[in-house]
């Protein structure tokens, strides 16, 4: 996956981030539009889950205060790569999806665009603030890598992660974000009590096979990642179906996925 360069700064004119204005609606058309639209598409991979629509992208807005310790990072992984690395990506940089709880109707539709200020809404909280990994854990107990910040290229495995708290929720939301993997170290089996990548790596990657159904990435350092767009999915049937699942899994140990 190709990286843009640095967009989402504050440095260009469009980027002013506010409680109020953190997402731009992209079009259509855009280019950036397409690119995530087919990265969500090629990267929904459970047979049993209907593809669903794509509804709206928003891109995320950053400020540079926020962005520079990401750059930074970035930098430092760069560097501690060896000259032989095939990397394309600067710090091996990938955008992937991450799933989570939404307490609100933000991106219902292209005026719900102010974040909200509920505890339980850790979307906006991610938008707001971008990912702390004290909170690794609060959402699901289970951690098959240990304390880290959860992503995956597969965005039907991060849509099991998605939750809407509002029954007036007409769409479902993923966050695609902008991942340092840096040099990762691969698994098939669980980890469940690393605090960090071993020495020598940036992350630990979970391949399928074992374990695991489907890829997913763990990084331990919160300027390793930044929330980048906003994917607006799906319909109220699906959305429907979805919450009476999770309710009669909610106490049971998570199975490989």
């Amino acid at each position: 996956m190709t990286i843009a360069g640095d967009g989402s700064s504050i440095e260009h004119p469009i980027n002013y981030p506010t409680r109020c204005n953190r997402l731009a609606l992209l079009e259509r058309t855009d280019a950036k539009y397409i690119q995530v639209e087919r990265q969500f598409q090629k990267g929904w991979k459970h047979p049993k889950k209907p593809m669903p629509r794509v509804h709206a992208i928003f891109k995320i807005l950053a400020s540079e205060e926020s962005l520079k310790p990401f750059l930074e990072y970035r930098a430092r992984v760069q560097a501690s790569l060896t000259v032989n690395s095939t990397f394309k990506n600067p710090g091996n940089e990938h955008l992937l999806f991450h799933g989570t709880n939404r307490f609100c109707l933000l991106a219902e539709d292209s005026d719900s665009v102010r974040l909200c200020a509920l505890p339980e809404c850790f979307l906006c909280s991610v938008i707001q603030n971008s990912f702390d990994i004290r909170k690794c854990g609060t959402k699901n107990k289970f951690r098959r890598f240990g304390t880290g910040i959860y992503t995956t290229a597969c965005s039907s495995k991060a849509d099991d992660y998605s939750f809407n708290g509002m029954k007036r929720s007409k769409f479902q939301v993923l966050l695609l974000n902008r991942v340092i993997v840096g040099k990762p170290l691969k698994r098939r089996q669980n980890e469940t009590n690393l605090a960090e990548p071993p020495c020598g790596y940036h992350s630990v990657v979970g391949e399928p096979g074992v374990d695991l159904n489907y890829e997913e990435t763990v990084i331990y350092n919160n300027d390793a990642i930044r929330p980048a767009y906003l994917v607006v999915y799906g319909s109220a049937s699906e959305i429907h179906s979805k919450v009476h699942a999770l309710i009669s899994t909610l106490f049971k140990t998570p199975l490989a996925s």
